[in-house]
This record gives C-alpha cells, structure tokens and sequence, in this order.
C-alpha cells in the first residue's frame, strides 16, 4: 500500500497521458501505450548511453577482471576487494547496466494500476486495441488468440533483447537469462494486454 501511494503521482501522469493520446491524438489505446513507452524511453535516453558505455568498459576489461577473480578464487573477501578497487580504478560501474530496469520497474507499476483502474471505470469509448477487433487492454493477456501472439512476440523480443544486453556475463548466467523469459510466460499470461505491449515496446527499443 506504500508503494501505491508513493507511485500514485506517476499513476496520475501515465493515465493523463494514456487518456490524452487516445481522446485528443486519437490513438487506439494500443499505439497510446506504444508512444508512451516510447516516450518513456527517450526521457531514459541519457541513463541509457551510460548504460551501454559501462557495459562497453566492463567487456574491454573483463579479461583483467577474470584474472582477479582466478588469483583470489580461494580468498572471496580478497577478490571483492580487489575487484570493487579495480572498478574505482577504471572507474566501471557493474551496476550501471540494471539503472535502466530499475528506472522502469515504478513505471511498469504505475501502469498496472492504471490499467487496473480502467478495467473498473473505464475512462471512456472503446478500450479494445484496434476497433472491436481484439480484447480490450485492461484483459487477460490469455484472454484471446491475439494475446498468445503477443506473447510470442514478447518471448522473441526478450530473447533478443536479453541476448545483446548480457554480452558481459559469463555462459552459466547469460544461459540462465536466455531461459528466464520463456519461464516467466505463465506468470505474463495473467498480466493486462496493456502490460505485454509496455514490455514487447521496450524490448524493441532495446534491441
């Protein structure tokens, strides 16, 4: 309930925005969200180039730091100690490539909820994606065949997007969070249409 009321400023932003692009701009409620992930993401665009220079300077020094890792793998305090001076030396950042992730995750919220908000008092006209044709956003993702697609584009983009954004980590981690997005898909099913098409939109950004 913290979090709920902290994002609820966000909330209120996000659903403007959403109501403005489908009432004003006339977009159906899909391309509302499209353009607003879009829009998300070039307000990222800075947090986004120092993302990818980090991970450019953790992949040109990780030979170095695979020689740490292998002169201290008996002493863990001694290699963390060695390693956290090596990343002030060359000033490298290792968390610098989850700054993205952890910007969108109250946006990704906040748009749950207004999502949420819509399924029980719709903000007006149709909130099916393209004319009638389709379930409307605020649906179960497994709600209908057109859902499943989207699924299967959402897989194929996190893939995608998992496979260029993991170039730094060693197999065992980059296989594991190559098979991450094909485990989550039964707990995205349950999510909002609205959700998926936040995510596949961001993926291919990403990408």
């Amino acid at each position: 309930m913290i979090l709920f009321s902290i994002l609820s400023p966000l909330e209120d932003v996000l659903r403007h925005i959403l109501t403005w692009l489908n009432g004003s701009v006339g977009l159906p409620w899909a391309w509302a969200i499209v353009v607003l992930t879009v829009m998300v993401r070039l307000l990222m665009v800075p947090l986004a180039v120092k993302q990818i220079h980090s991970m450019q300077a953790m992949q040109a020094h990780m030979p170095e730091m695979k020689a740490i890792q292998q002169r201290y793998k008996n002493d863990k305090q001694k290699r963390n100690e060695e390693l956290m001076k090596f990343y002030r030396d060359n000033r490298v950042n290792p968390a610098a490539p989850c700054l993205p992730l952890l910007v969108q995750f109250p946006v990704f919220i906040a748009l749950y909820l207004v999502l949420r908000q819509f399924s029980r008092h719709p903000p007006g006209g149709n909130l099916s994606w393209f004319g009638g044709l389709v379930p409307n956003i605020t649906e179960h993702a497994n709600a209908h065949w057109s859902g499943y697609l989207l699924l299967a584009i959402y897989v194929g983009s996190q893939l995608a997007s998992t496979y260029f954004m993991s170039t730094t980590m060693d197999k065992t981690q980059r296989t594991m969070m190559m098979i991450l997005p094909v485990a989550f898909v039964p707990v995205i099913v349950r999510f909002p249409v609205g959700l998926v098409i936040y995510w596949v939109t961001t993926n291919l950004w990403t990408v």
